[in-house]
């Protein structure tokens, strides 16, 4: 059994999702409702926290490769950072 320092907030489950892929990463933006998730087809999604609303995506290419190796938020949360095992992109 996972356990968790006391210094962590207590969080509840307040919804479920089903998803077609497999979530390899998956990170929140620092100052924004917005998750960003990368799965094993090589797709970065980004959503709203709250109601899960698909705010853009980011389809996989042949010009930018298919395995994403890290997701990053800037500290202000403008930028999300994706590295992929050829080249990294910044959206």
């Amino acid at each position: 059994m996972l356990r968790f320092p006391t210094c962590f907030p207590s969080f509840r489950v307040v919804g479920e999702k089903q998803l077609p892929q497999e979530i390899i990463f998956l990170v929140w933006s620092p100052k924004r409702d917005l998750i960003a998730l990368a799965n094993t087809a090589g797709e970065v999604l980004l959503h709203r926290l709250a109601s899960f609303h698909r705010v853009w995506s980011f389809p996989p290419n042949e010009n930018t490769g298919k395995e994403v190796t890290c997701l990053a938020w800037r500290p202000d949360g403008k930028r999300l950072t994706v590295a992929q095992s050829d080249l990294e992109s910044t959206l």
